[in-house]
């Protein structure tokens, strides 16, 4: 398991390191998915190679601005994400959902939780997570 205080000290302050979810927790309806900055994204998957990446934002929107090199992209707003995401992802393995500002990405977190995904994390939109650095496959623009 991953610790992200452990990897990346300045990422939480004490405090929230102790309360910081670190997978996915079940609550009555939908589950608690953890949002991490770019800086935490870029660290966690420095620090976890088999983490899957998922870019839930529709192909036209990541071929113009480009998507992270490690991505699959799976349309959320497409019906059958879920089946599509599970022919892709392996539930075993963490996953880091992004898209273009969280929103959608959260969404897909809980398909994903649904479907039997424990180990997973939002990590916001595609810019800032291009913007820490992160590899990137570039868009049309």
């Amino acid at each position: 398991m991953f610790i992200l205080v452990k990897e990346a000290p300045g990422a939480f302050a004490p405090a929230e390191a102790a309360a910081a979810p670190l997978a996915a927790v079940a609550s009555a309806d939908t589950v608690e998915v953890p949002r991490l900055s770019p800086a935490e994204a870029a660290a966690y998957l420095k620090a976890t190679p088999e983490s899957q990446v998922l870019d839930v934002r529709r192909p036209a929107e990541a071929a113009l601005s480009g998507r992270l090199a490690a991505a699959v992209l799976v349309d959320v707003s497409v019906p059958g994400f879920g089946p599509r995401a599970l022919a892709v992802l392996d539930p075993a393995r963490p996953v880091v959902v992004y898209c273009r500002s969280g929103q959608r990405a959260e969404r897909a977190a809980q398909v994903l939780a649904g479907l039997g995904f424990a180990d997973l994390y939002n990590a916001g939109g595609y810019e800032a997570l291009a913007a820490a650095g992160l590899p990137v496959r570039p868009g049309a623009r």
